[in-house]
């Protein structure tokens, strides 16, 4: 299951030299692409959609744009997910499908080397792959929250970014996969000036997170 909650927040940034930006109106479509998914324990990128993610209802569509993207190993599609600019959304369903078979017991199944027992999702989360979202050619970054003294509860928080975020985890406790099978998206845009009315996007993260249905 995919879940999407959105939200847009006012920010100030600037733009890389030969990026040509975008303007957007309140309720304009802002197009969200995936691309390769990538893993600090392999060389190989995965094609996006070779998991069983969710997919555009009117078929996937290649959305390279430059053949520098090509050449660097991109594989940029499009996407199922539906954005519009400083338009809130809540709970919003993707789709419904099927991650591959399930589990009785992990360890029987090891104990009895059945070929094939995890499925691709599982394998690719213990291989720490991410996924890589683009909108308005800004890859997607995660943030996580962390204390700089964990044993002490009223100690600073702060944020961490990190490119990318994971597809899933690995329980410590359990050593099951967990698909992250929501998440939080956030755009962060600017007013722009000489065109009143209009909003340029300069920042844009996710936060994933897992629910059991």
């Amino acid at each position: 299951i995919g879940t999407v909650l959105y939200g847009g927040h006012h920010a100030q940034s600037f733009y890389l030299p030969g990026v040509a930006p975008k303007a957007f109106k309140s309720g304009d479509d802002v197009e969200l692409k995936v691309n390769a998914l990538t893993s600090i324990r392999s060389q190989f990128a995965l094609e996006y959609y070779h998991l069983p993610f969710c997919k555009p209802t009117d078929g996937i569509e290649m959305k390279s744009e430059n053949l520098g993207e090509f050449l660097k190993g991109d594989r940029i599609e499009s996407s199922p997910y539906k954005v519009q600019m400083k338009v809130d959304m809540y709970c919003e369903q993707v789709c419904v499908t099927n991650l591959g078979p399930k589990l009785d017991d992990a360890a029987k199944a090891k104990k009895k080397k059945i070929k094939g027992s995890r499925n691709n999702i599982a394998r690719s989360i213990r291989s720490r792959y991410h996924n890589n979202w683009i909108v308005d050619n800004l890859p997607a970054a995660s943030k996580s929250e962390f204390r700089n003294s964990p044993d002490d509860v009223f100690s600073e928080t702060d944020i961490k970014y990190s490119q990318g975020f994971p597809i899933g985890f690995v329980d410590r406790e359990t050593t099951r996969e967990f698909v992250n099978n929501h998440v939080n998206i956030e755009l962060q845009y600017h007013a722009v000036a000489a065109e009143a009315g209009t909003y340029r996007i300069v920042g844009f993260t996710v936060e994933p997170f897992s629910i059991q249905h």
